[in-house]
């Protein structure tokens, strides 16, 4: 047996999620009031950060609905859940990572895939995780889109795989009622199927329902827009809005020569590089802004320019993950008035002079309504009609789904209300 040393490569995978990348990522996604209260945190905490809280802005009077965003109510319970599943160690960091990436909704917007490129890591791990995110509460937190929500709602109330995915592929057989049909499809008896029916009517179509959201909070300007003397536009970023974070170098040179809390150190250096990256990828966005949204900034939301977050991705050399980080949370000061970044990215409708931004066509519809005679409310073909001669060609469906993300009610709810308040009003 020989004993000569042998020097051999190989390839190995290894969990790619350090705590210098869950730091950069955490802190692109976090809002101007989440990174406030983080950097305060890590601060008090950290010999080495000499901290300055953000300015106190006082809110403007052009506040748009929009400024509203729901804060992070259910993430810490999904961390507490994901600990008692006695999960491998990075089972539990992939399920803790894609907590961070979830929707106000619970919905998880970015796919397994993208984020395996993104960060080097194994698909299968980010599946492990995905699955003990999924069997966590609220029943259809982590979905990826609403069948799936649906689909793990349905396994939560006791339906096995076979069944959940027959009885949603028989959704419109269930909404028309027709149970020859579904009888004939599913081979249930009638009081089997009318439990299902039932079944089914007890869904949510959002894992996190906004009545057990958490609490509002305003949104406060990352970038604001700047109006220069030659007509030209920029955006800057809000430094008033953002804490400003520095090593205390006194306290470096003293901890080097006795070798104090180097781990202490390194955090505070991985947190000033991730505000650093953060700034400059807002700063990105906001001069790629300025370039494919001047309409919209002369003319208000009738100029949206059709754009996608994966339009800026490409622009931007950046991961479509990033950018869905980056606008998540955040806003932009134009003149005053707040708008939350996300209402930049909408996808196109033909129109008769060139595509149209959806958002505008949004806007539109519910002018539109908010205009309708009283009592006389307009039917969704009314409304396609008035936005057909207006040159936008828009289908009653497209219509239908707009008006609900509106959260206004169809044309016969209107004309109920009107009429309820029109005998409330004359005491009938």
């Amino acid at each position: 047996m020989s004993l000569t040393p042998r020097l051999d490569l190989q390839l190995k995978q290894r969990l790619a999620l350090t705590p210098q990348l869950r730091t950069r990522l955490a802190v692109l996604r976090m809002s101007p009031l989440e990174l406030a209260e983080e950097v305060a945190r890590e601060a008090a905490r950290n010999p080495f950060l000499l901290h300055s809280p953000p300015a106190a802005i006082a809110p403007s009077d052009g506040m748009v609905a929009e400024q509203i965003a729901p804060a992070l109510g259910f993430h810490e319970d999904l961390r507490l859940q994901l600990s008692r599943q006695d999960l491998p160690p990075k089972t539990a960091a992939a399920a803790d990572f894609l907590i961070g990436e979830l929707r106000d909704d619970g919905f998880l917007d970015v796919t397994l895939a993208e984020l395996s490129t993104e960060l080097a890591l194994p698909l299968a791990l980010l599946e492990d995780g995905l699955r003990a995110l999924q069997a966590c509460e609220p029943a259809g937190i982590g979905a990826r889109s609403l069948p799936e929500c649906l689909h793990l709602q349905l396994r939560a109330k006791g339906l096995g795989e076979e069944d959940a995915t027959q009885t949603l592929a028989h959704l419109d057989g269930f909404g028309r009622r027709d149970w020859p049909a579904l009888r004939k499809a599913l081979s249930l008896p009638l009081p089997a199927l009318k439990a299902r029916a039932t079944l089914l009517q007890s869904l949510t179509p959002r894992p996190v329902p906004e009545a057990t959201a958490a609490p509002a909070q305003h949104l406060r300007a990352d970038l604001r827009l700047e109006r220069n003397s030659d007509g030209t536009l920029s955006i800057t970023q809000e430094r008033r809005a953002h804490p400003a974070l520095h090593l205390d170098h006194a306290m470096v040179a003293r901890a080097s020569d006795d070798g104090f809390a180097p781990e202490l150190l390194e955090r505070a250096r991985t947190l000033i590089a991730a505000l650093e990256q953060r700034g400059q990828t807002l700063s990105r966005i906001g001069d790629w802004l300025a370039l494919n949204q001047a309409r919209f900034f002369a003319e208000g939301p009738k100029g949206l320019t059709p754009c996608t977050r994966s339009d800026l991705a490409a622009d931007l050399q950046l991961h479509p993950s990033t950018i869905s980080r980056a606008v998540s949370g955040k806003a932009i000061d134009v003149d005053g008035r707040l708008w939350p970044l996300s209402v930049f990215f909408s996808s196109a409708i033909k129109g008769a002079d060139g595509p149209v931004a959806a958002g505008a066509v949004k806007k539109r519809l519910a002018e539109l309504i908010a205009g309708e005679p009283a009592g006389q409310p307009l039917s969704d073909e009314s409304l396609v009609e008035k936005l057909n001669a207006e040159g936008v060609d828009i289908a009653r469906r497209t219509v239908a789904k707009y008006r609900q993300g509106l959260r206004i009610p169809s044309s016969a709810v209107r004309r109920r209300l009107a009429k309820a308040r029109r005998g409330a009003d004359t005491g009938e």
